[in-house]
This record gives structure tokens, sequence and C-alpha cells, in this order.
């Protein structure tokens, strides 16, 4: 959340000193322009995804043992009928998330235009009066996802990432989409469901549960395997 402010503050600053310094006839091209770079950063930021990076060499050096392929999960899955109480909170946030854009989109191109700019015509020809017009258009869009983001965040205390396929190697876990986790295993829990068929792999996000899950018919032989090269204790869940 810090990082996505700093970003943003940064994209302002750069939005206003183009504007101090072009035409005013193409003021509204650079405010579009920066409509589709904010909504670009927004989106960035709330898409959750383990990056895969230099772990992959070297999980791939090792020698492979499993493959979870996506016909399996998929299965699975779909049986599970848990899931879907898990996913309901995500669900709600994501359209919370959905809610900031449109009202975003409405200041952009009707609150502001109609209703606010007027305010600082007797203002506008002096460098501050520009500065202050820019700010109050491009401040409030961040102000409003900020707010939006910290109330979603908060409607969600598990983040369920259900991996559509998996490989384990003796050296670590590849995972799609974007799950790569070398042995021995540090800074999550694992954990086992064998009613459920699934493996998990947990890490704490502040007050969330951020979880990568792998459907599985074998879960004792993945859960094994983990332990033995993971050198990790894996729990058990109901």
């Amino acid at each position: 959340m810090i990082r996505s402010l700093l970003i943003s503050q940064g994209i302002i600053t750069l939005f206003v000193i183009i504007n101090l310094f072009v035409p005013p006839e193409y003021h509204g091209i650079i405010m579009t322009l920066y409509f589709i770079v904010f909504m670009s950063v927004f989106f960035m930021s709330t898409i959750r995804q383990q990056r895969r990076d230099s772990n992959v060499k070297e999980i791939v050096a090792g020698k492979k043992i499993l493959v979870v392929k996506q016909e399996e999960i998929t299965e699975l899955q779909s049986k599970d009928l848990e899931l879907v109480k898990e996913l309901k909170p995500l669900l709600k946030a994501s359209g919370v998330s959905m809610l900031s854009m449109v009202i975003v989109l409405i200041w952009f191109f009707i609150v502001y235009p109609t209703y606010v700019q007027h305010y600082f015509t007797t203002t506008s020809n002096s460098i501050f009066g520009q500065v202050l017009r820019l700010l109050a258009l491009y401040e409030v869009p961040v102000a409003i996802s900020f707010i939006i983001q910290t109330v979603s965040r908060k409607l969600v205390k598990k983040y369920v990432n259900v991996l559509r396929s998996a490989e384990v190697y003796t050296t670590g876990i590849l995972g799609v989409p974007g799950f790569a986790l070398r042995f021995p295993i540090q800074g999550y829990r694992v954990r086992v469901c064998p009613s459920r068929r699934f493996i998990d792999f947990v890490k704490s996000e502040g007050n969330m549960e951020v979880l990568f899950r792998i459907y599985i018919n074998d879960t004792e032989k993945l859960a094994d395997i983990i332990s033995r090269y993971g050198k990790i204790k894996v729990d058990r869940i109901v």
C-alpha cells in the first residue's frame, strides 16, 4: 500500500509538470493519459501474484519427482464445495475494488469538469493556481483508491490462490500461475487437508493469510515429499 502511494505521488508530480508546460488545448489529452496510467497502476497493485524470479532456475536444476496436471486439479476443485465459501469475501473485495474504478471514472469525466473545475478559474493564470487545480484533479482519485482498497483489505482475511498446475522437484515447487518456492521452505507454513484433497502453502501479510493451494488426489505422497525435501512439518487440518 505504501509503495503504491509513493508510485502514485511520483506519477502525479510528473503529470503536473507536463501540464504546466503544454498548451491548454492538450490538457484533456494529458488528463485521459493520466487516467489510463492511474488505472494500470491500480490494477497492478490489486493483483496479487507471486513473481517467478531467479528461484525458477535453481528449482528446475533439481530432479523432477511429481507433476500435478490441470485436469486433476480442476476435477478436485469442482468437488470442493467449501471453496466457494472461502472465495466469497474475495469476490466482495473485488466488487468493492471495481467500484473504485467507476467512481474515479465519474470524477475525471463528470464531477471535476462539471462541478469542480470552475472554482479554480480565478487563480488558474498563476502557477500556484494551476498547480492547485491539477492537484485537485489528480489527488482525489488516489485518495478514493486508497480508502476503497483499505476497506476491501478489511473484507479479506484469507486470500486463496488455487494453482492450475504444479511441478515438484527435489529443489522446490513451481506452480501456475507464478508460484516458485525453493526447498528448504522458509517463510511459509504448510497444511494438508486429506478430506478436501489439497495442500496449502501459507504466509502472513499483516492481518491476512495468503494461501497457495494445490489440489491433488494423493495428498499423502505430496505431503511426504514436502516434509522430506522441504524440511518442514506439514500440519493436518480437517
